[in-house]
């Protein structure tokens, strides 16, 4: 048995090899945008138009980092887009945490008429695109007399969505004891979703509620249609982009560092977390 083991993989070897090299050639190719902004914002202006834009650094200029506190999108400063997107973020990532984790809770402990028709529709929301709905939810919100203003923010009280889905089999695994012994207790269903079946998903909540946070701060497509006059990061670096001078490129790539910085490090920081919570509250239920 040994020797058919051994013999197994020595004939897979090649192919393996091959896989190999194929996966590490894309995660280069994957890594050299990262290569090209991280260098790019450590040069001295004449270094960026003398040698290029792939050539390393003779010397690494870091005052591209404070003075990318000085660019400005129209009337708006690079410290101002800081703030929309930090504010425009946590809004949609608490609002939209909180409509989900209800919704789950109740679709997930109680038994009614048209709950498996509600699920359905939440796991389908999932696989089906939301495109062709895009041109009626933005006429919606024209005709409302919504578009520039914060009540968009009701577009994140939709429930469903990949959130949905793990928070939904977690709940509906949730052992029914500590439920029982807590109604004993006299707690109503508010105190045994806050002090019981929350704290339970913690675990799964924080990890989607940071995959939340990475979306909604890349999100380009919400704040230039709902939100014209609110420049984000992503709005502000593309107009950026497309007006700044090649004298301003070190500047503005140094920006662009900044603005990914957080989400770097919320994502390495809490990578085990994520997966680890996103896989075991999938496969659940």
């Amino acid at each position: 048995m040994a020797k058919i083991a051994v013999g197994k993989r020595k004939k897979y070897r090649p192919v393996l090899w091959a896989v190999f090299i194929i996966l590490f050639a894309y995660s280069l190719t994957l890594l050299m945008p990262l290569y090209y902004l991280l260098i790019n914002s450590v040069k001295r202006m004449d270094d960026f138009l003398e040698r290029g834009a792939w050539a390393l650094p003779k010397m690494l200029w870091f005052r591209n980092y404070a003075d990318a506190a000085t660019l400005t999108s129209g009337k708006v400063s690079f410290i101002g887009m800081y703030a929309n997107s930090i504010i425009l973020t946590a809004a949609a990532v608490l609002i939209s945490s909180a409509t989900t984790t209800m919704t789950a809770y109740a679709l997930g402990r109680f038994r009614f008429w048209g709950r498996d028709i509600l699920v359905t529709i939440g796991v389908g929301a999932l696989v089906l695109p939301d495109l062709g709905s895009t041109t009626v939810v933005y006429k919606m919100f024209v005709d409302l007399n919504l578009i520039d203003t914060w009540f968009i923010l009701i577009k994140y009280t939709t429930p469903f969505g990949l959130q949905f889905l793990i928070l939904y089999s977690l709940f509906k695994t949730v052992a029914g004891t500590y439920v029982e012994a807590a109604r004993i207790d006299g707690a109503g269903e508010w105190r045994i979703f806050l002090q019981i079946c929350l704290p339970m998903a913690r675990g799964a909540l924080g990890a989607t509620m940071v995959i939340l946070a990475i979306n909604n701060w890349n999100d380009y497509y919400t704040p230039y249609m709902y939100l014209p006059s609110l420049k984000t990061l992503s709005i502000g670096l593309q107009e950026l982009a497309m007006t700044v001078s090649q004298l301003d490129r070190p500047k503005l790539f140094a920006g662009m560092v900044i603005a990914i910085t957080p989400l770097l490090i919320v994502f390495v920081a809490m990578r085990d977390i994520i997966i680890e919570n996103t896989v075991s509250g999938g496969l659940k239920g």
